[in-house]
């Protein structure tokens, strides 16, 4: 490389309000660089996840992305492709006027539209309910409870739409706030569970207008705790909906509060026949705009 000159934005996303949300580095004229160099860049960012950006030759999508958190490339995230499509829609990247975007994952081919509102909507792909996992009190060593805060009215259970997370519900908002991750216990349990997040929730919210309140954690590629997950969001939907937790929809969820980052998640979930529409949108700002050296 020849100290080449590459701009970047950073984004906060599920959030109208700087510096709340999850911060979103994107990389929209990305060179021709390694994996190892776009490894280090996400490790140099430091933050969950960083997006590079690519043009797109063939039809069905139009641009390429990739997605790395600092310790990995992931195949799909949900606050990466909201935050992309916003500032591919506000920069007039897509195209003038352009409030529709068509982006390529590992995972997929994902759509993404601009409401009239403004709010960044993706469509996810179809759920998969994955293995549930019995070990409760591994479970709350991970999290530093007692098993019996952990809810029995639905089970501890892996779902995913693109990224696998491992849904465990809790009784009460107390509890969650009050979580502290044993790092030991945690490697046991998403090993056991072949997941690199563990995602709690519980009935009991801050906001009234809230269906869940939430935290994430996956230490083991970087992210002690995402401020707000908009891959699980979608999974997390389509759990409720299963279990009658939640009516089919529009949902709201609330993450981020524990780290002094509050984020909203929007959902709009049903299953007609046996096939799924999950949408998970949100607000999106700006708060850099610059350039990397190297």
């Amino acid at each position: 490389m020849d100290n080449a000159i590459i701009p970047f934005y950073q984004l906060d996303v599920f959030t109208d309000q700087p510096l709340g949300g999850n911060p979103l580095a994107l990389f929209h004229q990305t060179p021709d660089w390694s994996d190892r160099i776009l490894q280090k860049i996400a490790r140099e960012m430091n933050l969950s996840e960083t997006v590079f950006l690519y043009p797109e030759q063939s039809p069905t999508a139009d641009f390429r992305m990739r997605i790395f958190t600092p310790e990995k490339e992931i195949p799909f995230a949900g606050h990466p492709i909201i935050g992309t499509a916003f500032a591919l829609f506000n920069k007039g990247l897509a195209g003038q006027g352009k409030k529709q975007v068509k982006l390529k994952l590992p995972a997929g081919i994902i759509s993404v539209e601009m409401k009239s509102n403004g709010i960044c909507f993706m469509r996810q792909p179809q759920p998969k309910f994955l293995d549930r996992f019995e070990d409760l009190q591994l479970i709350a060593k991970s999290l530093g409870i007692q098993s019996e805060q952990i809810s029995l009215n639905s089970p501890c259970q892996a779902v995913s739409t693109g990224f696998p997370c491992l849904f465990v519900p809790i009784n009460k908002l107390n509890t969650l706030n009050k979580i502290e991750i044993n790092s030991k216990f945690l490697a046991e349990t998403l090993q056991k569970t072949n997941v690199d997040m563990l995602y709690v929730f519980s009935k009991e919210t801050v906001c009234l207008e809230s269906t869940v309140h939430s935290r994430s954690f996956a230490p083991f590629i970087g992210i002690p705790e995402d401020p707000a997950t908009g891959s699980a969001g979608g999974a997390l939907g389509a759990y409720l909906l299963n279990y009658g937790i939640a009516e089919p929809g529009k949902m709201e969820i609330e993450q981020g509060y524990e780290i002094d980052r509050p984020s909203r998640i929007y959902l709009d979930v049903s299953n007609n026949d046996s096939e799924w529409i999950i949408e998970v949108g949100g607000k999106c700002v700006f708060i850099i705009e610059g350039n990397i050296r190297i």
